[in-house]
């Protein structure tokens, strides 16, 4: 059964994107949309302005002609989750008492 939902699901996924051709002008402020262009410009800037972010080149087979090929998707790694964050502050903490005393 699951393998009929997701033949489906790529049967619609691939007409959208006949259906829906690539953006060749901005109509960002429009609709909220991107061009390749302006989405690889975004995401250097992402990626330059946090370090755990980071391009991704992705399996050859699904590579999209319109974006660079060692572009094609953002991934981010290693981020700190409040919980986890607030586990090491509170190691932090207590190292530092230590040391202190």
């Amino acid at each position: 059964m699951s393998s009929y939902i997701t033949a489906g699901a790529n049967k619609l996924r691939k007409a959208r994107e006949w259906a829906t051709p690539t953006l060749k002008e901005s109509a960002f402020l429009v609709r909220g949309v991107l061009t390749p262009e302006e989405f690889v410009k975004a995401g250097d800037e992402l990626v330059y302005k946090c370090p755990t972010w980071s391009w991704e080149s992705g399996d050859r087979k699904k590579i999209k002609n319109y974006l660079p090929a060692d572009k094609q998707y953002l991934v981010t790694r290693n981020v700190p989750c409040p919980t986890r964050a607030s586990t090491m502050e509170n190691s932090v903490a207590l190292n530092d008492e230590d040391t202190a005393q």
